[in-house]
């Protein structure tokens, strides 16, 4: 019987047409993944958000409370849980 994964908060930081962005929210939606989206351009507060993690742009990854700038496909599912070992 396969293990249950633990529950994840996830937080992705994005903005108008990052391509990144749309990177990580399929490969977040292709792992089954949770997550809350939050549009600097269109949240202020996002994006002093964003500045204090020490993104410079999009996409920030917050996993657990861990940061991943960019799309970092390794470093995500690395903080998942995911691994090809344990697919």
């Amino acid at each position: 019987m396969p293990s249950e994964r633990p529950a994840h908060t996830v937080v992705l930081y994005t903005q108008g047409a990052c391509e990144y962005s749309e990177m990580v929210r399929l490969h977040l939606e292709s792992r089954g993944q949770k997550y809350t989206e939050k549009d600097i351009d269109l949240d202020p507060g996002a994006r002093d958000e964003l500045l204090q993690l020490g993104g410079q742009g999009t996409p920030v990854t917050v996993i657990d409370g861990e940061a991943v700038i960019g799309f970092d496909e390794e470093s995500i599912d690395e903080l998942l849980g995911h691994s090809p070992y344990n697919e």
